[in-house]
């Protein structure tokens, strides 16, 4: 059951605060900066250089203040993702000045990015130590409090915590399945190390439409029957010379749809694919026409004819388990959060291996 929580945050009327004094180390260019959801600030020293500790120069606040953000996870349905430091807290100034700028303490928040989310300071020891800087405080500054109610589900983890954990295993069950591509070599290494650690997704790569499709093994998770609506069971059939076959996906798959001329394509959600339908989809959209019949007795005897070892070999082990038979035709079952109900025919073999043995050849 949900529980009503009631919080008080305060809120500083007056801009003007009045700190202590006290010696703290400033940020130098190796402190981790990061905003509210996971967002790292880039750092990069120019002014300061000689001031520095184990060879590590001092950032000032203009340097700080400007700085690109990476990495961040924030929803485009709460503003998008935080790109750059908007400001950096006068309080958080040392006494320090190089160029009349200072440097900044790692005081914990410390700032502020461009869509209003916190900056904070990862703490980090330094042999450099700095007084505080004074800020004349205004004689009428006073802290009020916002009160705050709202309903959760009384975990021991907020509703945004919760939401950061799930966007974790969201983006290493994709960074899963990218890396499962790279090992085929449909992904390079850089395109794996910029989602990675950018959240970049590969330009020309299908994207699943959800992680919930993906196995532990970075496989998708195909429905059972090979995706086929059942009752009734997919008929056994000879595709004819002659007839049209489509597919999203490359030539090492074994499913087709018909293609008929005068009604065109099967609409894309009637497939029950598991990728988003967007621009890297439609780019591996592929036609064929049959160029002799294709049926179980065919296949067998042009192998056989060709010398084919490897091809023998896949097809020796398909009849050992039982799943070597001819084109089989059926409707498609809803999945994948599609609703399904095109025609769809598993070949015996793969498009490559059929293309190989001149079964059928890609057409415009």
């Amino acid at each position: 059951m949900a529980k009503k929580r009631t919080i008080l945050i305060p809120r500083i009327e007056d801009i003007n605060i009045s700190p202590d004094t006290s010696c703290m180390h400033p940020i130098l260019e190796d402190n981790t900066l990061v905003c509210l959801h996971g967002g790292r600030v880039k750092l990069k020293a120019k002014k300061a250089k000689r001031i520095k500790s184990d060879n590590v120069p001092i950032m000032l606040n203009n340097e700080i203040q400007g700085a690109s953000i990476s990495g961040c996870l924030n929803p485009p349905i709460l503003g998008g993702p935080c790109t750059k430091v908007a400001m950096v807290f006068a309080y958080t100034y040392s006494d320090h000045k190089v160029n009349n700028k200072h440097s900044v303490l790692q005081m914990g928040l410390i700032g502020m990015s461009i869509k209003g989310y916190p900056i904070f300071a990862i703490p980090k020891k330094n042999k450099i130590k700095f007084a505080l800087a004074k800020i004349q405080a205004s004689p009428l500054a006073k802290i009020k409090y916002d009160r705050i109610r709202w309903e959760g589900g009384g975990g021991k983890l907020g509703a945004a915590q919760r939401r950061r954990r799930e966007k974790s295993k969201e983006k290493a069950k994709m960074l899963l399945y990218l890396e499962n591509e790279n090992k085929k070599g449909k992904v390079s290494d850089k395109e794996v190390h910029l989602y990675k650690h950018n959240g970049i997704w590969p330009k020309d790569t299908p994207k699943p439409r959800s992680p919930d499709y993906i196995g532990e093994n970075g496989e998708i998770k195909y429905p059972d029957d090979d995706g086929y609506k059942i009752p009734p069971k997919p008929e056994e059939i000879t595709l004819k010379k002659g007839m049209k076959l489509d597919r999203y996906g490359d030539n090492s798959g074994s499913f087709v749809c018909p293609f008929k001329e005068k009604k065109g394509a099967i609409p894309y959600e009637k497939r029950s694919l598991p990728y988003e339908d967007n621009e890297a989809m439609q780019k591996t959209y592929k036609r064929y026409e049959v160029l002799e019949d294709i049926n179980m007795e065919g296949i067998e005897r042009k192998i056989e004819m060709s010398g084919n070892r490897e091809l023998k070999g896949k097809i020796d082990k398909l009849k050992a388990k039982n799943k070597f038979h001819s084109p089989k035709i059926g409707k498609i079952s809803p999945h994948f959060d599609q609703e399904g109900k095109g025609t769809q025919i598993k070949l015996p073999i793969s498009v490559e291996n059929l293309m190989q043995l001149d079964f059928i050849k890609q057409i415009p």
